[in-house]
């Protein structure tokens, strides 16, 4: 009998010691889960936040790219959402739905472009990830047409906007391709002092061209050579960036082209076709610019270029080329661009001219640059417009 009372006993206590640790583990997991799960409920509360908050814009789901594309920069994950607006009103009103929830959160963000533009990006950074917002307008629908055909009407130049009679803007000019030789620069020199330069490397003059327009009080710029699309056939020059550099090969040109032309603010692209569209390579070139603290202008040699992204991706201050002064080096075809870029600063509030220190393109602005304001058009350096 009493055999049986301790084996009843044993079995009762071993129960027991089972019950206790699958309480136990029961606990741990759920106390696991609860922690483990607070940053995902917030990072999903975000972007259901972020959808709920467009939905009430008039934007539905159709109409936003989510993680289009995801990629990881300096540690964090950065989650690229693209939206369609119905018309500016309603992406302005998201604009202000975001600062509000910016300060709700205790996040931060930072518009990367005017809010005037097409695509106003932006970026809301967390702790751990970050959303890179392209705000896009949709494509008017075109309306119904009339069951009669109206008569046909006589083709004719389609009128281009005009700034109004008051308009005013901000215009910066870069030349590119100096440090060849130092024919020149002395004429260039004298040009007004906003001019910047942009100077291709490891040339006979590089180094001395910078020299002698800084000192004249110019702003200095590297024009780093990249692979065009026709490479080798199309040669950018020495100290080029190439796509079958390694990483390392690739980092240790750009600095040794940067030490090469004294006081560069600056880079912007002399050819690089090839590059430009590669935003892998773009990402690598921008992290080695930001780590030397400097801007760069997108000379846009392909409409395939990913650089500005590169740039806004790292927070690199960046813009880009709007109008070519020179590809026609011929004095009334300079004149014609120089106006155009003038009308479209004072159509837009801001615009960067690039030509190249060529002797005709240099006596049409020093004939035409000091009465650039009376036509609207304020002369600024180039790294006014980086942002």
């Amino acid at each position: 009998m009493k055999k049986r009372r301790k084996r009843a006993s044993g079995a009762v206590s071993q129960w027991l010691i089972v019950l206790i640790v699958g309480a136990l583990v029961v606990l741990a997991s759920g106390l696991w889960y609860l922690f483990r799960g607070t940053d995902a409920g917030e990072r999903v509360a975000i972007e259901s936040r972020l959808v709920e908050l467009a939905a009430e814009r008039g934007v539905d789901a159709a109409a936003i790219a989510a993680d289009d594309p995801i990629r990881k920069m300096d540690g964090i994950f950065v989650r690229t959402w693209r939206f369609e607006f119905p018309n500016r009103a309603a992406r302005d009103g998201f604009l202000g739905d975001l600062e509000l929830e910016n300060v709700a959160r205790n996040t931060k963000l930072a518009i990367a472009n005017d809010l005037s533009s097409e695509v106003v990006r932006l970026r809301l950074i967390l702790e751990t990830e970050a959303f890179d917002l392209h705000l896009g307008l949709a494509a008017v629908t075109p309306g119904v047409p009339p069951t009669a055909a109206p008569p046909t009407p006589k083709p004719g130049p389609t009128p281009r906007p005009r700034p109004a009679p008051d308009a005013r803007g901000r215009l910066a000019i870069l030349l590119d391709d100096a440090g060849q030789k130092l024919d020149f620069v002395p004429a260039a020199a004298a040009l007004p002092r906003e001019v910047g330069f942009a100077i291709l490397p490891f040339l006979p003059k590089s180094a001395e061209s910078a020299e002698v327009l800084y000192g004249a009080g110019h702003e200095i710029w590297l024009h780093l050579p990249m692979e065009p699309e026709n490479y080798p056939a199309n040669n950018p020059g020495p100290g080029a960036i190439l796509m079958s550099m390694s990483t390392n090969e690739l980092r240790a040109a750009v600095h040794a082209a940067i030490d090469n032309i004294p006081h560069a603010v600056g880079v912007n692209n002399h050819m690089g076709s090839k590059v430009t569209a590669n935003l892998k390579t773009m990402t690598w070139i921008m992290q080695e610019i930001k780590a030397r603290g400097m801007a760069f202008i997108d000379s846009r040699t392909t409409i395939r270029t990913v650089a500005e992204d590169a740039a806004v991706g790292l927070g690199v201050p960046v813009n880009r080329r709007h109008v070519f002064l020179d590809n026609e080096r011929d004095r009334a075809a300079i004149r014609r661009q120089l106006e155009e870029a003038v009308r479209r600063c004072r159509l837009e509030g801001e615009i960067i001219a690039i030509g190249h220190v060529d002797p005709v393109t240099i006596e049409v602005l020093a004939e035409e640059l000091p009465g650039i304001s009376k036509r609207g058009a304020d002369l600024v350096r180039p790294s006014a417009l980086v942002r």
